[in-house]
């Protein structure tokens, strides 16, 4: 396979080896590999790679008859590469998942501070002035000792004379 096609596809669209690499489903340093001759794709990423670069680009490119082992070798390596590839996908989107699942639960743990603070705020208000309200005015509007407006005591009196 003569990889400079792969290459001369690349630069006449404007696609990375990224771009590219992730249309096809394969790691970078795969397509790298293809590019430098190093290995050639198996037959159905050959597939996939004659279905986005089209024959334009694929005249010169046949299928090589390779040896075996070689050929087993290559395909383990691509498939280690992309295993490899997916792995760090996956631990991507976990720290991601768990980076924004870290900052819900600080989002959450600063309402609830906000909440209970309120509350006790409230409470103590209440309580102030209910103390306040009691000092100054008593209970049943009854004066108590010490209170700014103490009404004239009324007593009962009591006949003895029965």
């Amino acid at each position: 396979m003569n990889g400079k096609n792969i290459k001369k596809y690349r630069d006449d669209n404007g696609i990375s080896q990224i771009e590219l690499a992730k249309k096809l489903g394969i790691a970078r340093s795969t397509l790298a590999r293809w590019e430098k001759n190093i290995t050639s794709p198996r037959d159905d990423d050959y597939d996939r790679l004659r279905e986005i670069m089209g024959d334009e680009y694929m005249n010169d490119i046949q299928t090589p008859i390779r040896n075996d082992a070689i050929e087993a070798i290559e395909d383990v390596s691509d498939r280690v590469d992309n295993i490899l590839y997916q792995v760090t996908q996956i631990e991507s989107n976990q720290r991601s998942f768990e980076t924004e699942n870290n900052k819900s639960m600080l989002k959450h743990r600063r309402i609830r501070t906000i909440a209970v603070i309120s509350v006790c705020v409230i409470i103590i208000i209440i309580c102030l002035y209910t103390w306040f309200f009691v000092l100054n005015h008593g209970i049943r509007d009854k004066g108590i000792e010490g209170s700014a407006e103490m009404g004239t005591p009324s007593y009962f009196e009591i006949d003895d004379e029965t």
